[in-house]
Parts: C-alpha cells; sequence; structure tokens
C-alpha cells in the first residue's frame, strides 16, 4: 500500500492494489478524510487498484492558501490522475465528495469511466442551510476542529448505529479530529457556493450507481431517488437503517452494492 505521497498540488492519498480495470479513486464526505474509505479498500483491492485522497486541509493534505470553489477540489482531482497517469477512473463520491465528482464530471469526463454517488445531492444550497454553513465556519475558526465532532454526529449516523456501534462512533470522531480548522472552514466555504448540478444529471453518460441510506437525514432516499431517476443507465440502492455515511454503517451492503457495479464496468485502465 502506498500512503503519504504528496501530489504537488496539496493532495495526499492512498493507493491500494492493481488490475487491469480502471482504477476506483473515492472522494471523502465532510468533515471526514480518505481513511473512511478503509472497508472499501480492503474489499476492492484484491482486483482493482483503489485510491483515496484527503482533499485540502483534510488528514495530511495540507490546506490551500486561499479559498477554494468545487471546481478547484476537482482540479486537485484532475492533477492526480494526471502525475498517476491514469487515463480514466470509476470515481465515486460521499457528500461532499459527491459535490466534486459533478464539477469533475463537467471538467474531464473523459477521465471517468463510471461513477458512484452515494449520500449526496445535485442542488445547490438554500439559503437556510447557507447561513448554517457560514455560522458553523465561524464557530470552527473560533473553537477549533472538535466543534464538527458535536455538531455533525447526529446528522452524520443514523440512531441505530450511534446506539449499536460505539466503535463505529469513535472511529468516525478520530478522522473528524485529524483535519485541520482550516480545511473546514474551507470546504464549508465550497460547498457554500457550489452551483446547482440537476442540469449535469441528464448529461452523465457512463453507468452510474447511486446508493445511500434509509435514515440519511442530509441526503434523503427521496432526494437520491430523483437524482437516480434523471441519470441515464443508473441504478439506486438504499440500505435500510443507515445514515449519511452508509459505506462505513453498513461495509457489507455497500461493497455487496459496489462491486456488483464494478463488475458491470470492468474497462480496462489502458482505455484511452
Amino acid at each position: 500500500m502506498t500512503e503519504g505521497r504528496n501530489t504537488g498540488v496539496a493532495m495526499w492519498y492512498r493507493d491500494l492494489g492493481e488490475g487491469e480495470a480502471d482504477p476506483l479513486l473515492l472522494l471523502h464526505a465532510f468533515p471526514l478524510n480518505g481513511k473512511m474509505f478503509a472497508p472499501q479498500m480492503e474489499t476492492v483491492s484484491g482486483e482493482r487498484r483503489v485510491i483515496t485522497p484527503d482533499f485540502p486541509g483534510f488528514g495530511r493534505s495540507p490546506r490551500t492558501p486561499a479559498q477554494p470553489d468545487v471546481g478547484y477540489y476537482a482540479g486537485c482531482v484532475r492533477n492526480l490522475l494526471d502525475r498517476l497517469e491514469i487515463p480514466r477512473v470509476v470515481l465515486g463520491g460521499v457528500s461532499m465528495g459527491g459535490y466534486v465528482a459533478f464539477e469533475c464530471m463537467r471538467s474531464f469526463p473523459e477521465r471517468v469511466s463510471g461513477l458512484v454517488l452515494a449520500n449526496t445531492r445535485p442542488d445547490a444550497d438554500t439559503e437556510e442551510a447557507r447561513e448554517t454553513r457560514k455560522e458553523m465556519a465561524l464557530r470552527v475558526a473560533r473553537d477549533g476542529i472538535g466543534v464538527l465532532v458535536e455538531l455533525q454526529m447526529e446528522r452524520l449516523l443514523s440512531p441505530q448505529t450511534r446506539a449499536e456501534n460505539e466503535d463505529l462512533v469513535e472511529n468516525v470522531r478520530t478522522i473528524i479530529l485529524e483535519n485541520t480548522p482550516d480545511g473546514a472552514v474551507a470546504a464549508l466555504g465550497a460547498m457554500r457556493e457550489r452551483p446547482d448540478s440537476t442540469a449535469t444529471l441528464g448529461q452523465i453518460d457512463v453507468p452510474t450507481l447511486v446508493i445511500g441510506g434509509g435514515e440519511d437525514i442530509i441526503s434523503s432516499p427521496e432526494v437520491m431517488g430523483e437524482m437516480a431517476d434523471k441519470i441515464p443507465n443508473s441504478r439506486h440502492v438504499i440500505l435500510p437503517d443507515v445514515g449519511h455515511l452508509s459505506n462505513l454503517e453498513d461495509p457489507d451492503g455497500f461493497n455487496e452494492a459496489l462491486t456488483g457495479f464494478l463488475n458491470s464496468v470492468r474497462t480496462p485502465a489502458t482505455a484511452g
């Protein structure tokens, strides 16, 4: 496993596995980092290369000096692909990672052979949501990254997960605390100003897996279903009793859906 390389564009990444198929590149949720994909790396890397970067200011990636937009994060992804000399990937994103994935599909769709959209949504923030992010950013800047454990845990994990899986709750807490306040504030600003991606859905022309939790209060099954309906050649999977971090809360169910999807898009990594 390769870990801790610097791409030159403020992104560290984990790199595990190999195979003839296009690699799987997974973009993490806010306010976590690429460590959240450990269950997927373990399962998928037996047959396919898996890459999980940390967004700037998260995990081991340094913070970008300016206020980024989602286009900046997408540019980091493209530069990572160039640096690793990877022609195409199956691109996956959870929550904020999905927002960046939409931007990738607008900016360089030729580099994506399949798409996984997990616990995310295409619409821009409402005014209420924008204000909430602004207030959250102010609190993080003032009080530190630990504020996000207090503010986000009930939104990230379902009631059942929080009641029955203390180890996962602690794991999520630990990952959140690894990130920098500056990185979180920057990401909150980028999400607050992100464009509406609804019009992009109908333009997605690669096989797409839409997957989420039945108890997700951020990206509800209804929102995810409506999104899937607008994407040609998509399949929609709902994992019951699971919240916003479906890949961690039900790794077996998530991995079963993911590996089945990947087997249907087994394009060679040398494809142009």
